[in-house]
This record gives C-alpha cells, structure tokens and sequence, in this order.
C-alpha cells in the first residue's frame, strides 16, 4: 500500500509539471528600485528604455538606473500631472504621449520638454483613452460632461492632424463616461461605449453597432465592454460577469471562450501567438490550440498584489505586468527542460545522485535525501526500488553511495555503501563483498567506473585502490605496497582514457592524476604543476576527441589541458560560466560540452568559446546540482541531477538560435575640477558622437545597458580601454566604468556584454574618447614658446650686432684718428726736434735728441696700439704680419735674426676678438722687448703649433741673460696677466737660453 500511495505521489508530482510550462517570471519592485509600487502602464522606446506610469509620474528604466519625470519643482525633468495613466511612443517624433488627470500631454524625449494638449488643440474635455494605430495616426476618446452637464454633453473620436484634434465622430454622453478604443487587423476602430460597441472606419464613418453585453451598473442599463483582436482578426470581449468570449462578425455570434466568474480587462498576443488575459487579479495564457494556463498562483508566489492594471510585450518578448504593488517580468519561451523525480516541496527537495539505466531503458537515481533508489520505467510509473540482501534483511543506501555501474547485460549494478554491493535491478535483491570493506569509504562517495574489459575500478586512496572482475568475483590492487612511492588518499573521479591503460584520476587535495592500471602515477596537474591548473579539487573530468582533457574544479572553474600537456586554459565567471564549481560535463553529439555547476546549467559552444546558461526561469527543478550526477542515455537524453530531482533534455532541442541582446550607451559624467561641479550627458537624448574631455576632468564615468529586461542581475559585461589597457577587465554586472585623469591621447572603450543565458550581444559598443592635452603641453603653446625664446634671442643677437657694430666704427674711428692726428703730431714734434738739433749748442743736443727718441717711441706704441684697435686687421694672417714687421723694426737693427713658423696655422683668415689680437700682440712684443733688454742673444724662433688641446705659442731666443742688468719692471708680471685673460697659461724656460711658452685654450 505504502508503494503504491508513493508511486501515485512521484507520478502526480510529475504529471503536474508536465501539465503547464514552468514559471519563469522575475519581479521589478521598490526592493529593487522602483521608486513607487502602483504602477499603471508600460511601453517602451526604440532605444529599449522602458517608461513605467505611475501615480506619482513617470519613471524611465534602463536595467540599472531610473530616471523620474515628476511634479516636483526642483526636478529638472518636471511634469504638471503625476498621476499618469495610458501611454503610448511615436518613435518619429521621439516622443512619449500620455494621459494624467483625465489629460494628454506629450514629453519630446530628446529634449525632455512637455506639452500639454487642451482646448488650444480642440481637445473637447476631459480624455479618456488614447490610441495609436498600426499606420501611426494617432487617436483619443474625449468627454465634455464636465463642461456641459446636461443633455448636450458628448464624447468625442478625435484624430491628431497637422498639430490639432479633428473630432472624427460623436455620441451623446449618457450617465456613464465607460470608453474604450482598439484596433482590428483591418485597421477599423472599435469604440466600446455605455450603449454599445461601435465600429467606424479612419474617416470617422460609423459602419456598425453591435450590442455584445447587457447588464445592470447600480440601476443603469449597461453594454459597456473591453474588446481584443488577435493577429487572426479574432474578436475577443470581456463579459462583466466574467469569463472571456469571441464574437463572429459575420453571422453575429458569440462564443464562450473560458467560463470564469473571473472579470477580465486586458489582452496581449505574444510572438508565439499565445493570448495573454488579465483580470484585476488574474492571469491566463491561451495556447493557439485554445488551452488555458493560470498564472495567478505563481505571480502571487513572487509578491502579493490587488490590481493588475496593464500588459505589455517589450522588444525581447518579454512580458510585463504592471500592478499596483510593482511589476511582473514573465519570459514567454518554450519548455526547454523536464524534470523527473521533482518533489514540490520549496528549496532542496529531492537531491538526486548516481544516474543510469537498466535493461528495459528504465531511469534509475538515488534520491539522497530520502535515501531510496528512485526509477522511472519507459511507459512513465515511478516507484522505488527496495533493496534486501540475500538473507532478506533490508539495507540502504549510505552517502557512499554516489556511483553506479551497470554490468554488460545492465541487469545488475555495483554500487558501494559499508562495502561493494551488487544490485539486482528486478528484484533489488543485494551481494554484499564484506572482503572489500578495507576499500570502501563509509562517509563520502567513492568514484568507481567499468573499464573498457569490463572490470571495475574503485577504491578512494591509491594504496586501497584495486581492480575488481564482475565475472569471477576476484580483485587485486592496482598498486603493491612496496611500489607506491607516495600515498594520495581522497580520489573523487575517475575517466579511462583512450590510452591504452591509462585512467585519469581527480583527487580532492592533489590535484589530476595520470595513472597507469601498471601500477604507476605517469604525470601530476595541480596548482603547482607546470603547466598549473587553478585548483586541487577535481570534481570531473571529461576527454575530448583530441585527446585534450575538460577538468571541473571546485571553485577554480573549468580547466582545459591541452592534448600534449603543455598548456592549460581556465574558464571561469569572468568567461561566462553560471558558476566555479563545475560538478559534471557531458559532450554532445556536437562535441560541445554541456556543464552542471552549483548555480545553473552551462553549454559551451567549443569553436566560438560562448557559454549560454540556463536557470530554474528555463525550466530547471534547482539550480545547485550536485556532484557524481549526470548521465548520458544511449537514446541521447541528457540527465542532470540537483537539490530536487533530475533534468532531462535533448541538446539539439534545447540549443537554438537565440535574439542577441544589443548593447545602449546610456550616459556618461564628469566631474571638472576647473569648474568644481559635475557634467552629465544622456545619450538617450543625444546623438552620440565621440567623447571629449577636459585637462582638468579629474574623472569620468561611462554607463551603458543591455535592454534584456529578464533577470538583468545575471547579466554580465567585459571592458577594454584601447590605448591604456592590453587586455579585457571582468565588470560582472556592472553596467558603467569610471577611470580617474588619464593621460591626455585617443582611446577607444569597448564594451562586450552577455545577457543571463550568455547570449553575446549583438556589436560591442566601440566609444572614442580623447582627453585634451593641458594648454601649456599642447603643440601650439610650446610652439609659441619657442618662438618667443627665438624672437628674444634674435632680439639680443640684433642688439649685440649693432652694439659690435657700432664699437667696431668706434675702434675704426679712433685708431683713424690716433693715426692721422696723434701720429702727425708726433712725427712733427719729432721733426722739429731734430731740425733744431742741427743750430743747438752742446748741452741742448742732448735734451733734443731725448724728446725725438721719446717722440718716435710713443709714435711706435701709438702705432701698434692703432692697430690692435682697428677693426680692420682682425685676422690671424693680420697678427702674423704685424709680428713679422714688429720682429723687423726690433731685432734686425740689433743684428738678431728670427724666424716665424706659422706653417701650423689651420684658418689664417679666421677673426680673432679685438681683446685676444690685443693681449697675443703685445705678450709678443713685450717678450721681444725683453730680449733686446736683459739677452744678449743672436737669434730669437717663434712657433705656434696647434693641437687637440689648442695652440702654443713659443717665443725662443739663443742668449743669456745680462749679468749688470736688473729689472725693476713689471713686464713679466703683465704677460701673465694677459694670458690668464685669454683664460691660457704662461711659462718661461730659462735654460738653454730664455723662451716664453704661451698655451691658448683655441686653435690658431
């Protein structure tokens, strides 16, 4: 009796699944963010924002941020009205039209400025509804009652033309102001009234009245109604007293659709031709083939509500449901997943390991929670297996028990629990081994696999771990005690890879394990290895076609190996994986890897390296599965089992080709230094170009969002910085960057974004963006700096030109002058002199002759004084002549020969400065002088010799000096005076006869 009632339990379990398609609704609250629960109506833009009415305004959405348009002053986004109702987008004029108070207004989105339409644009009174048909005209229902109460009151069918309301059609307003508009798929209006439901054309030409309702509105005859036309022009109306009902134009017939005292008011046809009805507290979705299914129960489950007030399908065909306690988000998709074994209760329910099949194609699992062996035969009857051993005592299975194997005929299955058992999986009948009990862990799973020659491997350290002979019921270790160089003890999986002998083992604590059935470890991944995997703990292990290996870790992601062994690639969150711990892998018939994790189920397409995720919204039991569960069936269903129950699909069923979100820039901010405030810019209401920012910006932010409205929590986003960043930086879910004074340059941001199954967007968002250079870094400016430094030292060349020029004239000037006056005088006082001499006694003779010799001295000093002046003899081949004729005056009349080597000179013609021919001329004459003075030398050498170092210049003479004569002078003393002037240096050589050695730090 006890196995029937659960039989009856599992199966009712699952009939009840299998009967509707699994919630998949997500919520949109104040918990999240809404800025006010009571919500009125949705719509959307063509940049994928969603605009939310509400008695307190209207707030736009991106995902992550809101917007408010409100009654508030200081708002800079003010509305007059809050109360907002009906709203509708014409994206031609990229505007939002709305009703507040019984008003219409209308928000030019891109500038945010509100414009309100009233008597000034024929609007008759208050409106009522507001319609925008297929062909984009634009539609409204006004009342006058308010204005005229009495029996000329009216309402209006007013069309929007050329900036106005042109009243299209009219009615007499009655006790009631009940109103409604819709389209059908002919493009003909239907106006519900107090009276009855109207039908006119564009030209406001009334083409028939039906009367679909009648009923008793406190002592008022009623035959107001809400009306729906489906894509197949199938006329839907709610019936006050509840239930829905189709009308037939043609032969004017009605038929009953649902029978419900369930009064409903709104309709909506999603893509897949489902018909969405809302009631003020009820939710139901018809199928194409008629059937029904209430949503109620599960959007209460999220949040509890008193009105629903509207529907609407966004882009992604998401559907919103707009109450006065917040916002339901249901994704309309097929069933993607079955589940088996599920149990209803909340949370962890059935937690399911060890997945596999007998004989018969029945579906085998060990529900751990429960302890039992669940199985599923092919005609669908659920039951447990109850195991007894061979003395028939019951026995159970522990948490040992985390893998089965089948044998060949897969009549029996080996399993472990104190120790290795042998299930018949008819009569559950159990062998117990009580001679392997050493091998088995108690406490934990032990891994345990049937080898390509039909033995089986098990044991959970490498000492105990031995082969195991189904047929002849013997075992031997795989390892001599002897042999094993080190024990590693917590084996968690085993995968026998198409190397002959060899089996891949992953441990808990070190890492993967090359293990040969010889009796040796031939290599070791760990986290230490090289190359290094992300983790010791290895749950799975999977080996591709290549013979490259698929590793899931606990909490390090998935690992791939490449075939050689030589490099290691690691998938983890930041690549798109739900989840760090992998728990299984299975390959499809793609050669694509299906993963179970501990937060959702992950494909992973292995040509575009895209994972695609799914959740419990796709229709999974749980998304935490569980390790040691999952299971391939030769028919090519997939199981994987979690905290309640198995998944089961087909790949080829569940993959297919998805609408991939696309990616919005949304805003970006500043803040400026300079200025000391903030700059935002909203892109949804400017044309995005590229960004620039200012030196003194010392930050910016980015936002963008991804308009995949459903579970937009999971979204995910990946950043580059083309320019300052070489590689792509894991945002999660944030949706903006922020980046603190960059260096001036160009940059480009790219932006790459996954929705929560892991669809890649459509186009990265790709945002240029150029940081100016401060002014005083900028090209211009150092080029004016330049400029300014050239100018000023052209300026001081040009005074320094005209100042050498002018001492240059001066010097001509005054060596001219000395030389035409001075020297005239001299030479005439010299010649009277020596006229007077010839009539002059004696003693005057002598005085005479002392001033001519005096005279023609100075003339000689003014002489070589003139030309060191004079401009005009500048050049070393002047100095030399000058030194020749010098040397002439000087020594020959003393009957002194010389000789001058100037053969060494390099530039003869180069100018030397005034003040250098100057002190070189006379350090010359004044070592002449003191020659003819104090020497009594015959011949006298000048050489100048020019070196790397400068020049030498060497006055050398052959004599001795004069032993009566004593110098008082300061000759000497002026020569070094000279030269140190020169910046050279001096010496004199008294050896030898005398020489004066003179080094100059420059060339001659």
């Amino acid at each position: 009796m006890s196995a029937f009632v659960l039989q009856m339990g599992l199966l009712l379990v699952c009939s009840s699944f299998y009967s509707q398609n699994p919630s998949q609704i997500d919520v949109l609250t104040t918990d999240d963010g809404l800025l006010f629960r009571h919500v009125n109506s949705v719509v959307q833009d063509g940049n994928g924002l969603m605009y939310f009415a509400t008695s307190q305004g209207i707030t736009r959405y991106d995902g992550y941020d809101f917007k408010v348009y409100n009654s508030d002053r200081e708002n800079p986004f003010f509305i007059e009205e809050e109360n907002t109702g009906v709203m509708l987008v014409d994206d031609t004029k990229e505007s939002l039209w709305y009703l507040a108070n019984d008003k219409l207004f209308s928000i030019h989105l891109t500038i945010d400025s509100v414009k309100h339409y009233g008597a000034s644009k024929n609007i008759k009174g208050k409106v009522l509804r507001l319609l925008k048909t297929e062909e984009g005209s634009l539609w409204v229902i006004t009342d006058d009652y308010w204005k005229n109460q009495d029996h000329t009151a009216k309402q209006y069918l007013q069309k929007y033309t050329n900036g106005r309301f042109e009243v299209m059609a009219s009615i007499p307003r009655n006790n009631r102001g009940f109103s409604n508009l819709v389209e059908d798929q002919n493009g003909f209006l239907w106006w519900s009234t107090p009276n009855a439901t109207l039908k006119y054309d564009t030209k406001g030409h009334l083409l028939a009245t039906y009367d679909l309702v009648k009923y008793d509105w406190y002592g008022v005859e009623m035959h107001f109604t809400v009306s729906f036309f489906d894509s197949n022009n199938t006329h839907y109306y709610f019936p006050h007293q509840g239930g829905i009902n189709s009308f037939e134009e043609t032969n004017q017939s009605s038929t009953r659709i649902l029978e419900t005292e369930d009064e409903f008011f709104y309709a909506i046809e999603d893509h897949q031709n489902h018909i969405w009805f809302a009631g003020r507290n009820v939710l139901k979705r018809r199928s194409p083939d008629g059937d029904f299914v209430d949503y109620t129960k599960e959007l209460k489950s999220n949040f509890d509500f008193t009105d629903i007030n509207s529907l609407f399908i966004d882009a992604n065909n998401l559907l919103w449901v707009s109450t006065d306690n917040g916002l339901f988000k249901v994704r309309i998709g097929e069933q993607l997943f079955t589940t088996v074994f599920k149990s209803e209760n909340a949370g962890w329910g059935h937690t399911m390991r060890g997945v596999f099949e007998d004989h018969n194609a029945s579906l085998f699992a060990l529900c751990e929670s429960e302890n039992k062996l669940f199985y599923k035969s092919v005609s669908g009857r659920i039951d447990t297996l109850h195991l007894k051993l061979e003395d028939g005592s019951p026995i159970k299975l522990e948490n040992a028990a985390g893998f089965f194997v089948p044998n060949a005929s897969k009549t029996e299955v080996f399993a472990t629990g104190k120790t290795l058992l042998k299930i018949n999986l008819e009569t559950g009948r159990v062998k117990d081994y009580k001679g392997l009990t050493r091998n088995i862990k108690v406490y934990g799973t032990n891994p345990m696999i049937m080898l390509n020659n039909g033995n089986i491997l098990l044991g959970y350290t490498l000492s105990r771990l031995l082969i195991f002979n189904p047929k002849t019921e013997e075992s031997e270790l795989v390892f001599k005690p002897e042999e094993l160089p080190n024990e590693i003890a917590n084996l968690k999986f085993f995968k026998q890879s198409e190397q002959a002998n060899i089996v891949w083992v992953g441990t808990q604590d070190n890492g993967l394990l090359k293990l040969n059935l010889n009796g040796t470890v031939e290599r070791i991944y760990d986290s230490d290895s090289r190359p290094q995997i992300s983790k010791n703990h290895i749950l799975v292990v999977e080996e591709d076609q290549d013979g490259s290996l698929w590793v899931g870790t606990y909490g390090g992601g998935l690992n791939h190996i490449s075939a050689d062994g030589s490099t290691v690639k690691v998938y983890t969150k930041s690549q798109g994986l739900p989840d760090n711990n992998i728990v299984g892998i299975l390959t499809d018939d793609k050669n694509n890897l299906w993963i179970s994790t501990y937060n959702g189920l992950a494909y992973f397409d292995k040509d575009t390296k895209i994972f695609q995720n799914f959740y419990t919204e796709d229709g999974l039991s749980h998304n935490e599965f569980n390790y040691s569960s999952f299971y391939k069936s030769p028919s090519g269903e997939f199981y994987f089992g979690g905290m309640n129950g198995l998944n089961a699909f087909k790949p080829e069923a569940i993959i297919k080709t998805s609408e991939r979100p696309i990616l919005h820039l949304t805003g970006f901010s500043r803040y400026n230094s300079k200025a000391k405030g903030s700059f935002e810019t909203d892109y949804n209401q400017t044309k995005f170009s590229n960004v620039v920012l200012s030196p003194y910006d010392q930050y910016f932010e980015v936002n963008w969002t991804m308009p995949s409205y459903f579970q937009n929590n999971k979204n995910t986003y990946s950043t580059k910085l083309e320019g300052f960043e070489d590689r792509w930086f894991y945002q999660g879910n944030s949706a903006s960057i922020r980046y603190n004074q960059l260096p001036a340059g160009d940059y480009v941001l790219k932006v790459k974004g996954k929705d929560s199954r892991g669809n890649e967007a459509a186009s990265m968002l790709s945002i240029p963006i150029t940081v100016r250079q401060i002014f005083y870094k900028q090209w211009w400016f150092r080029a004016l700096i330049l400029m300014a430094i050239i100018a000023i030292m052209y300026s001081i060349f040009r005074y320094r030109l005209k100042q050498a020029l002018a001492m240059e004239r001066l010097r001509t000037k005054i060596s001219s002058d000395l030389h035409d006056d001075v020297g005239s005088l001299l030479s005439g006082l010299a010649m009277q002199t020596e006229l007077m001499e010839i009539n002059a006694s004696e003693a005057d003779k002598f005085k005479l002759q002392k001033i001519a010799g005096i005279s023609r001295n100075a003339i000689s000093q003014m002489r070589d004084l003139v030309w060191s002046i004079d401009s005009r003899r500048e050049t070393i081949k002047d100095l030399m002549e000058r030194m020749q004729e010098l040397a002439e005056e000087l020594l020959l009349p003393k009957d002194i020969s010389f000789h001058i080597d100037d053969s060494n000179i390099k530039n003869p013609n180069r100018k030397l400065p005034a003040q250098t021919k100057q002190h070189i001329f006379l350090i010359y004459k004044e070592a002449l002088t003191n020659i003819l003075r104090h020497s009594n030398a015959t011949n006298v050498n000048i050489i100048m010799l020019n070196d790397s170092k400068g020049c030498e210049f060497i006055i050398r003479d052959n004599g001795a000096e004069k032993k009566f004569y004593k110098s008082t002078g300061l000759g000497l003393s002026n020569m070094v005076m000279r030269a140190e002037k020169m910046k050279g240096n001096l010496k004199f050589q008294k050896s030898n006869g005398f020489a004066v050695h003179l080094h100059l730090p420059f060339n001659m």
